[in-house]
């Protein structure tokens, strides 16, 4: 699990987030900016200004899985999965038993003394409105990751690692781009 501030600060494109531990943000229209400089303070105008409030110290750290859900399906009758999901390396996981999977995460986290919160990432427009972010929050223009998270609130500004044990029983490793190729999540009656 790294941390948020790696995400903060990680530069590639779909994987670094700037908004990453945001807890407010404010669009402000006809905005005046003002420098203060000793004897010649100068005030900028702009249409609109973004101001962003980040939490200053270390929050936790993340671990972030894409989600097949129901919420896949509630404005489309078919889900494919988008190629940028390429960015995150050539092969991925498929949890056949999410419950098992992620139970055996969370008893770990309770074994160490971990506190934790998991659930699926709301998207939003940022550019549109005011927001009171959670750590559940991120940007609509990464709302083709479809992401399951688990944030774990650590005291350290470091990976947490540790072992969950086999997974054969309930996972299998594919091809990412044979699974964007290929997997079609669809309700069926």
């Amino acid at each position: 699990m790294n941390t948020i501030k790696l995400f903060q600060e990680f530069d590639k494109p779909g994987i670094g987030d700037k908004f990453e531990g945001a807890f407010e943000i404010r669009n402000i229209k006809d905005a005046k900016l003002t420098l203060k400089i000793p004897s010649n303070p100068i005030t900028l105008n702009s249409k609109s200004l973004q101001v962003r409030k980040n939490f200053k110290d270390h929050i936790g750290n993340i671990y972030s899985t894409y989600a097949l859900s129901d919420k896949l399906l509630q404005r489309k009758a078919i889900h494919r999965i988008d190629k940028r999901m390429l960015l995150f390396g050539t092969h991925c996981i498929i949890i056949k038993d999410v419950e098992k999977f992620i139970c055996s995460i969370l008893e770990k986290l309770d074994d160490i003394g971990f506190s934790y919160s998991h659930n699926l990432v709301k998207y939003n427009n940022y550019n549109k409105n005011n927001h009171d972010l959670t750590l559940f929050d991120k940007s609509h223009t990464l709302s083709y990751q479809k992401e399951h998270r688990i944030i774990v609130y650590t005291k350290t500004d470091e990976p947490v690692k540790f072992e969950i044990g086999p997974m054969n029983e309930y996972a299998e490793i594919h091809s990412t781009e044979d699974v964007i190729k290929t997997l079609r999540v669809e309700y069926v009656v």
